[in-house]
């Protein structure tokens, strides 16, 4: 019997353990990045977001997303004020405060887009592009486009603050190559083109591929949280759900490149 007692104590014991580290809601910050994630009418919306918030529904665990700079956000995960962070790249360095999924959230293309009518061809080396003048926004392109405009492969550049300003230039052929994330260049283009035949092409090689992760703070011991989120993202890209909810979102779009 009082083995019996001691085995009901050490169950009820890492019961409670359990249900602690899933009490309450989860804090998670994120930055404002469309079609991946963003607000519109005080609703979180996007790509990554329905992702996000399919997995906590699946876990039975309510979360609490909001938005800030992306400097805070990390600095929220530092201190242990925010739980979970997405979408979260990798750094080496970022591995001593956070611990990211090992599934992927997402994976990101970056690509190359031009007009419909345009003669440029890619066949991966950005070099061969540097005649061209590339319409840019000041954030990362990923490792090797950002590389090649570091290097000089790239040196006819037009930088604008925000994403819309640029796809409003290429319309008006303000300059010759558009690269962005696929996903990102077609949610913007779908807002503000008029109606009917695209008038983008997407090269057929791809800059970069990778992946974008969440994160989750290691300052609040959130090790067997990631870990039940990752068995669900896998669970979702094996049942489906996964691609139906960017269907969800690029078929809204409306945009036929071929």
């Amino acid at each position: 019997m009082p083995e019996i007692r001691i085995f009901i104590f050490i169950c009820l014991g890492m019961c409670a353990a359990v249900c602690e580290c899933f009490a309450g809601n989860l804090k998670v910050a994120t930055l404002v990045y469309p079609p991946f994630q963003y607000e519109e009418n005080g609703e979180t919306k996007g790509i990554a977001a329905d992702i996000v918030k399919e997995i906590f529904m699946r876990m039975d665990q309510p979360i609490e997303i909001k938005f800030y700079p992306f400097p805070r956000a990390l600095q929220y995960i530092k201190e242990g004020d925010s739980d979970i962070i997405f979408t979260f790249y990798y750094k080496k360095e970022r591995e001593q405060f956070a611990e990211y999924s090992r599934e992927s959230l997402i994976d990101q293309t970056i690509s190359l887009f031009v007009h419909k009518d345009s003669p440029i061809v890619f066949d991966g080396d950005l070099s061969k592009l540097d005649q061209y003048e590339f319409g840019l926004v000041r954030f990362s392109y990923g490792k090797v486009f950002d590389e090649a405009v570091r290097n000089r492969l790239i040196t006819k550049t037009d930088y604008v603050s925000e994403m819309e300003n640029n796809m409003e230039k290429f319309l008006k052929r303000r300059f010759d190559i558009l690269p962005s994330d696929r996903w990102v260049a077609l949610y913007y283009y779908s807002k503000i083109a008029p109606k009917g035949r695209s008038q983008l092409k997407e090269l057929n090689t791809p800059v970069q591929t990778f992946p974008a992760y969440i994160g989750f703070s290691k300052a609040n011991n959130l090790t067997s949280v990631r870990n039940r989120a990752d068995d669900i993202l896998r669970e979702m890209k094996k049942d489906g759900s996964y691609q139906k909810i960017i269907n969800a979102h690029t078929d809204r779009w409306g945009i036929d490149l071929d």
